[in-house]
């Protein structure tokens, strides 16, 4: 097993055997795992993720509850990221529609905001459902 530091995967809604499937995935690959709660959707993003001193960019930004399976990235090399997704088809694991990498921009989100932004883009990119 190879082991590199600080590849952070928040994952949500996906208290199910799929997530499971992920969860054992990401620890055999030595990758931390933070399932995330609704109680912490006002949270930034960034915090959850293991960053220090994240502040929200907007205080007063909406929290929703959503069901949604997704999944945030944070400190994947392309060839890291590519080994996971790999690692998924290759268990057979299905796909998380919902997933983004963690950046300077959305770390201060909270997750609803984080969340309508990849759900749009998804849609946009698939045709509405």
């Amino acid at each position: 097993m190879i082991k590199m530091g600080g590849e952070t995967v928040l994952l949500y809604n996906l208290n199910n055997e799929k997530g499971r499937k992920i969860r054992f995935l990401l620890v055999r690959m030595g990758m931390r795992i933070r399932v995330v709660e609704k109680e912490d959707y006002g949270k930034p993003i960034g915090l959850l993720a293991g960053m220090k001193d994240v502040t929200l960019e907007d205080e007063n930004a909406p929290v929703e509850d959503f069901e949604d399976e997704m999944m945030i990235l944070r400190g994947f090399s392309d060839k890291r990221l590519d080994m996971f997704l790999k690692g998924m088809r290759r268990e057979g694991i299905e796909r998380v529609d919902l997933k983004a990498i963690l950046t300077p921009t959305n770390c201060r989100w909270n997750s609803w905001q984080l969340y309508k932004e990849i759900r749009e883009e998804h849609e946009t990119m698939n045709g509405a459902k």
